[in-house]
């Protein structure tokens, strides 16, 4: 251990001149001894322009005895200048040559390092077997192995690698799920699939191993292979949960979700104790829009488990869901309780209490959140709150202050601001709002195009066009704004030519958004070409039943003669949208 030291020492003074990446690279063969620090990259094809730089450790624990030799010395520091300088082809042979000659592992998880990097995966794989000949009992060694083997085609090193794996863990399943996360991760599907087909003809009898074939096989996108594999584990070991759970996922990807229901019906009565399979069938029944049996699931998850955090944040959603307020209040204050989901929860208690029409509360759990999913959403349904209560005022202040608290996210807070007072139909505020804050960031494509949908509201027509153009000059092809665009000049003007171009960019992008579609039957419409509208309005109104493109089916089919489908439509748009603006235009202008 001396010598390596001294080693090290004339290293640094002889190449004190050199880069600060080349010097930490010198010291590889004194750093940490193997297995101190989780080396999980190390087999990883980097893509960077520089080559990976060596760690660095000064712990003391007891390093490999090393002879060092003039020639390990050479190639070492060869091998990482020309690294340094992007030689990879004078680096990785000599880094390569090190490592069959040092008996230090760390020399061979270097050169891995530094052929992967080069994209030189024999030398990599040859490094990677020194690696594991030097260090047999490292798991990141054959790891890097297994994955350099699968990438060259060397499907018995793989097998031979993952057997070992196997053997050394008195955990099969855990063993067969780290070969399923080395495998399943492979590009060449096919070639992993291989290889797991081979490993479990080692082990016929063991139920893990056909789950891993089955999850492999997934990954693969052979969704047969999968379900035989599934159902082999199953034949092995019929009361396993958690194939029982692979082979109902693997149901639904195959499009046969009435199969899996009944397979976790079944296993839900034959294990009544089992909260896995509990959740698992109410997650599927609630996919089905059973939300009652899905609640009794999750219900029965908690009676089982009264502290289960899954089960109890399922459960309480279910229960505001259906109006059960006070029974979703108290499982969300259990979750506080057990410090799980605590931003969420407060989030959907401001949800409860203001659907209780409690606004003083839902402020104040609304006012709790400060991070996670629903931050924004709270702080949108403060401003809603304090604007209906006329407190407008105080959202401008609240929204204020939380642009001086994170600057960075100012435009997010002017846009929440905005909406609100758009929702509260005060749009001059809403249009001066939007104006003050493009003055500090006057090519923000949202700010522009929630500016312009303000200025169309106000009938100010120039603006919108200008702003929408704006942002075509900094995305041409953007879609919502092509849209809007053209919508607004078929709507509100007679360049109907003009607008169909728009429209049409937009289309082309996006041929299957109901608003779009929307706006190009309306645009045919204006045109004329009214047989082409109304097929294209349908679409589009099949596609969602929107009030608004209600609307202009309604009137279209009214133009042609239609009244009683016009009214038809008219009224099924009322029922959903009985306020709509838009609808309620059309239907007194044409049928008052």
């Amino acid at each position: 251990m001396a010598m390596m030291d001294n080693f090290i020492i004339r290293l640094e003074h002889a190449f004190r001149q050199l880069s600060t990446g080349v010097l930490v690279a010198a010291t590889l063969l004194s750093c940490a001894a193997p297995g101190e620090k989780n080396q999980s990259q190390a087999v990883a094809l980097i893509e960077n322009d520089r080559p990976p730089a060596a760690g660095v450790d000064v712990a003391q624990n007891t390093r490999p005895q090393q002879t060092l030799t003039d020639d390990l010395m050479f190639d070492i520091l060869l091998a990482e200048i020309a690294g340094q300088r992007g030689e990879m082809g004078t680096s990785v042979p000599h880094y390569l040559q090190a490592a069959l000659i040092a008996q230090d592992p760390r020399v061979a998880e270097r050169a891995v390092q530094i052929a992967s990097f080069a994209k030189q995966y024999q030398a990599a794989e040859r490094a990677a077997r020194r690696w594991v000949e030097l260090d047999p009992d490292s798991v990141e060694a054959r790891k890097a192995l297994i994955a350099l083997a699968l990438h060259n085609g060397d499907r018995d090193e793989v097998i031979a690698q993952l057997d070992y794996l196997l053997t050394i863990t008195d955990d099969p399943e855990a063993g067969y799920s780290l070969a399923t996360t080395i495998l399943a991760h492979e590009e060449d599907k096919d070639a992993a699939l291989d290889a797991m087909q081979k490993l479990v003809a080692h082990n016929p009898d063991n139920p893990y191993a056909w789950m891993a074939l089955s999850r492999v096989a997934v990954a693969a996108e052979q969704l047969d292979k999968a379900l035989q594999a599934v159902n082999k584990a199953l034949t092995a070991s019929p009361d396993l949960a958690a194939a029982v759970l692979l082979k109902a996922q693997i149901l639904v990807r195959m499009e046969r979700r009435d199969e899996a229901r009944g397979l976790l019906a079944d296993a839900v009565a034959r294990h009544p104790e089992s909260t896995t399979l509990h959740f698992a069938y109410g997650r599927m029944l609630l996919d089905a829009e059973d939300l009652e049996g899905a609640r009794a699931q999750f219900a029965r998850v908690v009676k089982l488990e009264p502290n289960n955090p899954d089960g109890l944040y399922s459960l309480a959603l279910l229960e505001l869901e259906t109006g059960q307020y006070k029974a979703g209040e108290k499982h969300l204050l259990q979750l506080i309780e057990i410090d799980e989901g605590v931003q969420n929860a407060y989030y959907y208690l401001g949800y409860a209490k203001l659907k209780q029409n409690d606004d003083d509360a839902a402020l104040e759990w609304y006012g709790k959140v400060e991070s996670g999913d629903y931050w924004s959403q709270a702080q949108l349904r403060i401003a809603e709150i304090l604007v209906r209560q006329g407190n407008v005022a105080d959202m401008q202040n609240h929204m204020q202050i939380l642009r001086q608290k994170d600057p960075a996210q100012s435009v997010t807070y002017y846009l929440l601001e905005g909406q609100v007072l758009t929702d509260a139909q005060l749009d001059e505020e809403a249009f001066e709002l939007y104006g003050k804050a493009l003055q500090a960031s006057p090519d923000n494509v949202d700010l522009l195009y929630a500016h312009s949908l303000a200025a169309e509201q106000l009938g100010k027509l120039e603006i919108a066009e200008r702003d929408m153009r704006h942002i075509l000059e900094l995305e041409p092809d953007n879609v919502r704004t092509l849209n809007a665009l053209g919508y607004t000049l078929a709507d509100q003007t007679t360049r109907y030519e003009e607008a169909l171009g728009y429209i049409n960019r937009a289309y082309a992008q996006e041929p299957n958004d109901p608003a779009i579609i929307d706006s190009l039957g309306w645009v045919q419409y204006r045109l004329g070409n009214l047989d082409e509208a109304r097929s294209l309005l349908q679409r589009a109104w099949d596609m969602t039943q929107d009030s608004e493109i209600g609307a202009h089916l309604g009137e279209v089919m009214w133009v042609q003669g239609d009244r009683d489908g016009a009214r038809k439509i008219w009224k099924a748009s009322r029922q959903s949208s009985p306020d709509n603006p838009v609808l309620l235009e059309v239907i007194n202008r044409y049928s008052p």
